[in-house]
């Protein structure tokens, strides 16, 4: 009798553990990673004068296989850029665009005029702002023209049932030339892609928009 209670006791144990490990993951959102790449680390950089609106120039791309029950993925691009227009600082903007599967990451519009649906301006300066390129020498390399970048996207993707299965997903990054005239440059580039599974209660959260705080807060 007393081993069928010892028995019994610990199945309920373990049956509370399990359902509670259900119930937190059945929210969990934990990040996993597919991505973590670099390029142009080689003295070399990328240059375009494209415009937004012509579609830009692709600076990199990669193809990741994410779990099915992935439904968001976040891609992440660091960098360093700069303006400069063969080798004169110019009043100008780098813009970037991601896209997964040939589709914007989001579609959405900057607060600048004409602004091109589905494009960042990450770097805005104006010529007197940038420090003229100087002279290297051993101990002093010209890069006093390069800015930091760094920005990040979401975007949803759809789940594909059945134990096992995984889906295989494009994804590029663009760059253009924000009067779409002069040069602007990218390089020592690193791009991460990472995934979760937003579920449960908070499924609505899943790269979805977030209403904007009323009143809006003045600058």
């Amino acid at each position: 009798m007393k081993g069928s209670i010892g028995r019994l006791f610990a199945l309920a144990v373990v049956s509370c553990s399990l359902v509670g490990i259900v119930s937190a993951g059945a929210y969990a959102g934990y990040l996993r990673q597919f991505a973590a790449q670099y390029l142009n680390f080689d003295g070399s950089e990328q240059s375009t004068t494209l415009a937004p609106s012509s579609g830009g120039q692709t600076i990199y791309h990669g193809t990741v296989t994410v779990p099915a029950d992935i439904d968001t993925l976040e891609v992440t691009i660091s960098a360093t850029g700069d303006l400069l227009d063969s080798g004169v600082p110019a009043t100008n903007s780098i813009w970037l665009n991601c896209q997964v599967d040939g589709n914007a990451c989001n579609g959405g519009t900057n607060s600048a005029g004409n602004s091109v649906g589905g494009w960042v301006p990450v770097l805005s300066l104006t010529a007197p702002a940038q420090v003229p390129e100087p002279t290297p020498t051993p101990t002093t390399p010209a890069t006093a023209t390069d800015n930091n970048i760094h920005y990040s996207w979401c975007m949803p993707i759809k789940p594909k049932k059945g134990a096992g299965d995984h889906l295989t997903h494009d994804v590029d990054l663009k760059m253009a030339s924000g009067d779409g005239t002069h040069a602007v440059h990218i390089e020592q580039i690193h791009v991460f892609v990472n995934g979760a599974r937003i579920a449960g209660q908070n499924k609505s959260n899943a790269c979805s928009e977030a209403p904007v705080p009323t009143p809006v807060p003045t600058p």
